[in-house]
C-alpha cells in the first residue's frame, strides 16, 4: 500500500469513527443554531445604554458570538476525540509500518475537514437566524473555519494531557466560552490583551463579514499566526503520544 493510500485509509477510518456516532452528528447539526439563538436572544435583552462596545446591535453581536463559540467548541471536542483515539492505536499503526507523516496527515486532515464542516453549518445557521442578511458569507465562513481549525488543534493539545472525554470536553467548552468573552469586544478590555485571545481575530472577521459585508484582511495574518502556533503545539503533542505509545 502506497503512502497516499495509507493516508487516505487513515482519514476514512477517522471520519467513520465520527460519522457512525448519531449523537455526534446531531450535535453538529443542532448546536450551532441553538447556540446562535441562545446567545442572540440573551444578549438582545440587555438595554442599549452605551456600556457595551459593539459595532452591531447586541442581538446581532450575540448571534455572531454564538456562532464562533459553537464552531470553536465543537471543533475542539472533535480534535480532542482524535487525540484520544490516537493513543496506542496510532502507535500500533506506526509499529505496523505506517510512517509518522502519514499518521499526522490523516489525523490533521480529519480535524481540518471537521472544522470546515462545522464552519459551513454555523455559517448557514447564522445566515438564517441573524436579523440582517450576511453581506459576505464566504468571509464569514473563513472566520468560522479559522476558529474551528484553531480549536481543533487546541483539542489535540488538550487531549494529549487529559485522556478522558468528559474532562477534556468540559475544559474546551469553558476555554471557548471565556475566550469568546474576550473576543466579542463587548467590554472595554485593553486591545493588547484581547489580541492574545485565539478567537479574537476570527470573531472580528465574522463580525465585519456580517455587519459590513467585507473581509477583514488585517485580521487574517494574526489569525493565521495563532493557527500556526497551535499547529506546532499539536504536532509536538501528537508526536509525543506516538513515540510514547499513548502514555500521557
Amino acid at each position: 500500500m502506497s503512502g497516499v493510500h495509507r493516508t487516505v485509509a487513515g482519514i476514512r477510518a477517522s471520519t467513520r469513527s465520527f460519522v457512525r456516532e448519531p449523537f455526534t452528528v446531531v450535535l453538529l447539526l443542532v448546536l450551532p443554531a441553538l447556540s446562535i439563538q441562545i446567545y442572540g436572544v440573551s444578549m438582545g435583552q440587555f438595554p442599549e445604554i452605551g456600556f457595551f462596545q459593539t459595532t452591531a446591535s447586541l442581538e446581532t453581536t450575540g448571534r455572531i458570538t454564538g456562532a464562533v463559540f459553537a464552531t470553536g467548541a465543537l471543533a475542539g471536542v472533535l480534535g480532542l476525540f482524535q487525540m484520544i483515539s490516537a493513543r496506542r492505536a496510532d502507535h500500533r499503526l506506526a509499529t505496523c509500518g505506517f510512517r509518522g507523516v502519514e499518521l499526522v496527515a490523516a489525523r490533521f486532515t480529519t480535524v481540518a475537514v471537521a472544522s470546515a464542516v462545522v464552519g459551513v453549518v454555523a455559517t448557514v445557521s447564522l445566515a438564517v437566524l441573524v436579523d440582517e442578511s450576511v453581506g459576505a458569507p464566504i468571509a464569514a465562513f473563513s472566520g468560522l473555519a479559522l476558529a474551528g481549525a484553531i480549536y481543533g488543534l487546541l483539542g489535540i493539545v488538550v487531549g494529549s494531557v487529559l485522556s478522558r472525554e468528559l474532562e477534556g470536553s468540559l475544559v474546551l467548552v469553558i476555554l471557548a466560552d471565556v475566550d469568546n468573552v474576550f473576543a466579542s469586544g463587548l467590554f472595554g478590555i485593553e486591545e493588547s490583551i484581547t489580541q492574545l485571545s485565539p478567537l479574537a481575530h476570527p470573531h472580528a472577521i465574522v463580525t465585519e463579514a456580517v455587519v459590513d459585508g467585507t473581509l477583514a484582511t488585517e485580521h487574517l495574518l494574526p489569525a493565521t499566526g495563532h493557527l500556526s502556533l497551535f499547529a506546532l503545539l499539536a504536532v509536538g503533542a501528537y508526536t509525543y503520544q506516538i513515540e510514547s505509545g499513548g502514555d500521557a
